[in-house]
């Protein structure tokens, strides 16, 4: 097994910067809203068509957003929408995964 090690680096951000970075975590946060919400549309939808949406068609969905954004570009844009198709599929298999494992009842249908 290969030894593996993590390095933290220290950097100091200048106050100049502060509020380009606010701006940029604000953007951010509208795009991970953004892929929340359209994920949770899709699931819910009342036809028989529901679905998780993937990163892919987050990315899909998304296109085009950076005219809307000043500080964040289109492969931010895409790295927010993949890390939430990820961690969504993450929580997904974890709950099916602890309801497997306590005995409940997972409905197929």
């Amino acid at each position: 097994m290969p030894l593996s090690f993590t390095r933290t680096l220290r950097l100091k951000v200048h106050s100049e910067a502060y509020a380009w970075l606010n701006a940029a975590a604000v953007e951010v946060n509208r795009v991970f809203n953004y892929c929340n919400g359209t994920s949770h549309a899709a699931a819910t939808r009342t036809d028989t068509n529901r679905k998780w949406l993937s990163g892919f068609d987050l990315c899909y969905l998304s296109a085009g957003a950076t005219e809307f954004f000043d500080k964040i570009g289109a492969e931010t844009i895409q790295s927010i929408c993949t890390h939430y198709a990820r961690r969504h599929e993450h929580r997904l298999k974890s709950w099916i995964m602890s309801a497997a494992h306590s005995g409940e009842q997972c409905d197929a249908s």
